[in-house]
């Protein structure tokens, strides 16, 4: 807070433990409703001269910072698994995209633009910063997502304060450190650690606030959206997700199923744009199950810093219980178990939350599995005789961040991809490899949220348009 590491009002503290061992990471402060407020005063105290000074300051900043990050990487990606439990190899990628998203906007313009009317009259349209910002990070990707918000901030001139979730807020805390190690002023960004409902709930009625940027599930979302209308807040919401794969007869089968594999169990599939339900042609159906099914049960589960782990465990054990739920709620309606569906056994999974990753196939389609947003390592197949019955299938679902299409018929790609209502469309590609980057911005359909983050578009989010009007 205001640039020092400081204790909460009550001196409370609570405990951060390793989802994969239960063993303790660190104790943090347990915020109150006066350290939220404390830390909005002192990002407000910063604002005046950082809106002055960002356009010129940022840019090294944020390329300064970005330095670090690659220089403390190990350090970051090792906390980042023993706070939140995906791989080491998944957390170096998370902390390399924060890096990355530090040095694309520090290269990222902010510039208006300029009309001539008549020959009397012109106009100017302004970016400026829209004040205090808060942001409100869920605990699958806190560095990646916590990074949208703060790199966005800073880089428009705005001041931030940033809640994580309970449970990751290690990892937020060390890039807020090496932010002011880059040469932040303080109370540009502050974090505070504590409950949602306490914490978050001040930063999202505090006056002083005039934008939320929330990741999270959509029934908080809404509620955030809800308050923040009674003083006109600016919002940005990135919300749940079931991303539909569509694998047809004449796509690269084994890219496809790599694609798949990576989609559904990155993270043990705890991802808001993780892959959520596969439809696959007829035709081609048989072979993709077969080939999908070797590599699922080829899968190592275990500690994420173990080498050779390929699947960490679920992040906690509330968050296991609501996943296995879905998964018995699908077997109890008729679903075909392929493979997993249970709890992995012996010595080095007692004290973790592990699954193991699963398939399903003859799914009902009014099961949970299907229907609602799945955070854990399970996939329900469906088969599908042509384009038209598996987009509508896809669209079937009150989500739409994202969806996958896989064909070599670019003209069959291109027209799933314009009826298809989601966000983002990837065809024939994976994340990291073109599909989903810094510069493209990122946001959801119908119940996936309000808003984009990333990108130019992203960030302009974060800034408010202003017109002036030159008459002679």
């Amino acid at each position: 807070m205001n640039g020092e590491s400081v204790d909460s009002a009550t001196e409370e503290t609570y405990e951060v433990r390793n989802p994969a061992t239960s063993e303790l990471v660190e104790g943090v402060s347990k915020g109150t409703i006066d350290d939220a407020k404390k830390a909005i005063d002192a990002a407000e105290d910063a604002l005046g001269k950082w809106s002055e000074s960002a356009p010129t300051q940022a840019p090294a900043v944020l390329s300064k910072a970005a330095q670090l990050v690659r220089a403390n990487e190990q350090e970051l990606a090792t906390l980042l698994t023993k706070e939140q439990g995906k791989t080491l190899p998944e957390s170096l990628g998370e902390i390399r995209f924060f890096a990355k998203t530090l040095e694309y906007y520090s290269g990222a313009k902010i510039s208006g633009s300029f009309f001539t009317l008549t020959d009397k009259v012109s106009a100017e349209v302004v970016k400026e910063p829209i004040g205090v910002v808060a942001g409100i990070v869920p605990w699958n990707n806190p560095v990646m997502l916590m990074g949208a918000k703060v790199v966005s901030s800073i880089r428009s001139g705005d001041s931030i304060v940033i809640k994580p979730a309970t449970t990751t807020p290690l990892s937020t805390i060390r890039c807020a450190q090496i932010l002011h190690e880059a040469g932040l002023p303080n109370g540009v960004f502050n974090v505070v650690t504590g409950a949602g409902s306490v914490v978050g709930e001040e930063l999202l009625r505090n006056p002083k606030v005039r934008k939320v940027s929330f990741t999270g599930e959509t029934e908080t979302g809404k509620h955030i959206m809800e308050v923040a209308a009674r003083d006109l807040k600016r919002v940005t919401l990135e919300l749940g997700g079931s991303n539909p794969v569509i694998v047809a007869d004449d796509a690269d089968l084994d890219a496809a199923v790599d694609n798949t594999l990576f989609g559904r169990f990155r993270n043990c599939g705890q991802g808001c744009m993780c892959i959520k339900r596969a439809y696959v042609f007829d035709q081609i159906a048989d072979r993709f199950i077969s080939n999908l099914l070797k590599k699922v049960n080829a899968m190592r589960v275990g500690n994420g810093l173990t080498q050779g782990v390929n699947m960490g465990p679920i992040h906690s054990a509330a968050q296991r219980e609501v996943f296995e739920e879905q998964v018995s709620d699908g077997v109890g309606k008729g679903a075909r178990l392929l493979t997993g569906g249970k709890r992995p056994k012996g010595n080095e999974y007692d004290k973790g939350f592990f699954y193991m990753p699963t398939l399903l196939e003859n799914v009902d389609r009014g099961s949970k599995v299907v229907k609602e947003e799945v955070f854990g390592p399970a996939l329900p197949i469906f088969r599908v005789a042509d384009m038209d019955e598996a987009v509508k299938l896809a669209n079937d679902s009150i989500y739409g961040l994202g969806a996958h299409v896989w064909t070599k018929d670019l003209q069959k790609a291109m027209k799933a991809s314009r009826r298809l209502q989601a966000g983002t469309i990837l065809v024939n590609t994976a994340y990291g490899a073109g599909g989903w980057e810094i510069e493209v911005p990122m946001g959801g359909f119908k119940h996936s949220g309000v808003g984009r983050e990333y990108g130019i578009e992203g960030m302009g989010h974060y800034q408010e348009t202003k017109t002036i009007v030159y008459g002679t």
